[in-house]
């Protein structure tokens, strides 16, 4: 009896306010309800690593989060982070001890054990730390047609530091200390550094993070020390556990749906018009004089009117599914790179994923992830709901999102059925009027 009774992961609302440990708990609790819910092959880590395949790519998560969850800096930053900490790791002994790791719970840096607390207070880069700057909050859209998080600013009202350029602080007369500190030219990828904080730290950045301002000020004193991968273990694991808990479930609920809201709207429509028809043949063969057999010839139509309108209730057209394809999205509209004939799903190597892949959204440096100039969004809205009814299909190559897509189906003729034939036969069994 499960079948009857499977239902999608509950979708998991963004909450109000900064990204913090507490919210990152929140999402862990709701995701702990769907565990199970998905199959190895969509997990987590299988999308960032590339092992998934379209439309459950790392390109098709990235999609998702700029145009429909709007907060793509997240996995930007991320896949940054990841990347940057095996670079970090096979730098030569001699390189990585000019940065070493960032003690989190001292106050101190690793390296500056031997300086006096006194002195580091009163050092240019301690002073820059208390230099804030308020910034103005602003609401997150929702809208496919608004801008994306990238405009979005944090809700925590408290002052943020003030970012003096880390080579500033190199040009600067220091205190006098027990013991000279790294030279911050010397420290490897500093530059690299210089960049990832102008493009997601920095208030006001074309990617900011939505952090709180505590999170913000320690990473930002920690970078002011060291290049050291450990000294951004806090948006490590913020952003780690919201993509894994809230992001990454919500996107792949979102990539079961195989039709656009135009075609499910429709589908959802046609689906009701079809249950109402059946019931007025129905009524008409229980009022005629016919045999109460000729009744049963409604059971198809119930079945199809009942079996679609759960589909669609839960995205899914039926029609879609049968032919192993999908609607376009609308950013996909002019998209060269689109799979339109069947693929192995076997076949996950990297190198043999679509260009689109390679898309500027995974880069790490870049602009904003606004997206209101870009072509599609005004042919988009010149389209008629007609014409949105007839886009281009594409091929379904993610195997494991064919899985869920089974058991909805499965669930879909299972309710069919079921109320199709109870239906009928209190219909068959229903004397005749002869009225008509």
């Amino acid at each position: 009896m499960s079948v009857f009774f499977y239902k999608r992961p509950d979708y998991i609302s963004k909450l109000d306010g900064p990204l913090d440990s507490s919210n990152c708990q929140k999402y862990a609790e709701k995701a702990a309800c769907a565990k199970g819910a998905f199959p190895e092959q969509l997990s987590f880590d299988n999308v960032i690593e590339g092992k998934s395949m379209p439309p459950c790519s790392l390109q098709d998560f990235m999609d998702y989060l700029v145009y429909i969850s709007h907060d793509a800096e997240n996995l930007q930053f991320y896949l940054w982070l990841l990347d940057y900490t095996k670079r970090f790791e096979n730098l030569p002994a001699s390189e990585k001890s000019l940065s070493p790791e960032w003690k989190i719970h001292n106050a101190r840096p690793a390296f500056a054990r031997g300086v006096s607390a006194t002195a580091i207070e009163k050092s240019p880069v301690a002073v820059s730390l208390t230099e804030g700057s308020p910034y103005i909050d602003e609401d997150d859209t929702t809208k496919l047609t608004q801008g994306p998080a990238s405009q979005r600013r944090s809700d925590d009202s408290s002052p943020q530091p003030s970012l003096k350029p880390v080579e500033a602080c190199v040009s600067e007369p220091n205190v006098q200390t027990t013991q000279s500190l790294p030279s911050f030219a010397d420290q490897p990828f500093r530059s690299e550094i210089t960049q990832i904080i102008s493009h997601y730290i920095d208030p006001s950045s074309p990617r900011e993070l939505n952090i709180s301002g505590k999170d913000r000020k320690s990473i930002l004193h920690a970078l002011q020390h060291t290049t050291h991968p450990s000294a951004f273990h806090p948006l490590l694991s913020i952003l780690g556990l919201t993509l894994r808990n809230q992001s990454h479930p919500n996107f792949i609920r979102w990539s079961i749906c195989n039709g656009n809201q135009p075609r499910v709207f429709f589908l959802r429509s046609m689906a009701i018009w079809t249950i109402a028809l059946g019931l007025i043949m129905a009524v008409s063969l229980v009022l005629s004089h016919h045999s109460p057999w000729w009744r049963i010839f409604v059971l198809p139509i119930w079945f199809s009117g009942i079996a679609t309108l759960v589909a669609a209730h839960k995205g899914l057209c039926i029609l879609l599914y049968q032919f192993h394809t999908r609607e376009i999205r609308p950013w996909e509209i002019e998209s060269p790179n689109l799979s339109l004939s069947p693929r192995s799903s076997d076949n996950r190597d990297p190198e043999a994923l679509p260009p689109s892949y390679s898309s500027e959204r995974l880069s790490s440096f870049g602009g904003g992830n606004e997206y209101a100039s870009e072509a599609w969004v005004d042919k988009w809205a010149m389209y008629q709901w007609w014409r949105k009814l007839m886009l281009k299909k594409v091929w379904v190559q993610e195997e494991g999102l064919r899985l869920i897509q089974n058991r909805i189906v499965q669930q879909a003729h299972a309710w069919g059925a079921l109320m199709g034939v109870s239906l009928t036969i209190v219909v068959v069994a229903l004397p005749r009027g002869n009225l008509i």
